[in-house]
């Protein structure tokens, strides 16, 4: 029996989800084709005829998993309102890194197993290229705002605090911002931003 192309893209994805939360629990060492491939329900050789090495394997998942959850971070049309739109970005992503295993399992891959699986980091500097793109697209829709902070700088800002956060979300989860206090010192440090 011949599998559609969309059965092919599904098992694809259940295995990119999977090894995100294998790799978390294991690290790049504990992490092997055969754990993955159970976790996803599938068989050794439906992974490895997706993935033809654990490298590829991370390297696949953590692309999918950042634009995944870019295009959920990033609304589809640019907010009118940069401090709107920063705002709601920094606390979903707070919220994601606080509530979602597959958000917090992209965090920990990404900080704690991909520099032990890469010695490259320009494919890291890609995603963050697009992620830079959509931050200062946000700030520059925003005709009122009148920072003397270029966008383009503003954008970079938010990044390292975004690559704070997310480190802070796997070595100090205890310390990220928690509900009753994060949008306000999200809304703080957005005004600061854009003043």
């Amino acid at each position: 029996m011949r599998r559609s192309v969309e059965d092919a893209e599904r098992t694809r994805l259940s295995l990119c989800e999977a090894a995100l939360m294998v790799f978390d629990a294991k690290g790049w060492r504990g992490a092997t084709f055969e754990a993955i491939s159970e976790r996803a329900g599938v068989t050794r050789g439906a992974l490895h005829h997706h993935f033809r090495n654990k490298a590829t394997l991370l390297r696949d998942a953590l692309a999918w998993g950042w634009g995944e959850y870019g295009d959920r971070l990033f609304p589809s049309e640019v907010t009118p309102d940069a401090a709107t739109g920063l705002s709601s970005l920094l606390s979903e992503y707070v919220h994601l890194l606080s509530t979602d295993p597959l958000f917090r399992a992209l965090a920990s891959s990404t900080v704690l197993v991909a520099p032990q699986a890469f010695d490259d980091a320009s494919e890291k500097g890609a995603g963050l290229d697009d992620w830079h793109a959509r931050l200062t697209e946000l700030i520059l829709a925003d005709t009122s705002v009148t920072s003397t902070l270029p966008a383009a700088q503003a954008a970079g800002l938010v990044l390292v605090l975004l690559q704070g956060l997310t480190v802070t979300a796997v070595t100090r989860p205890q310390d990220l911002p928690q509900p009753p206090h994060c949008e306000s010192a999200v809304a703080a440090l957005v005004r600061g931003l854009l003043s």
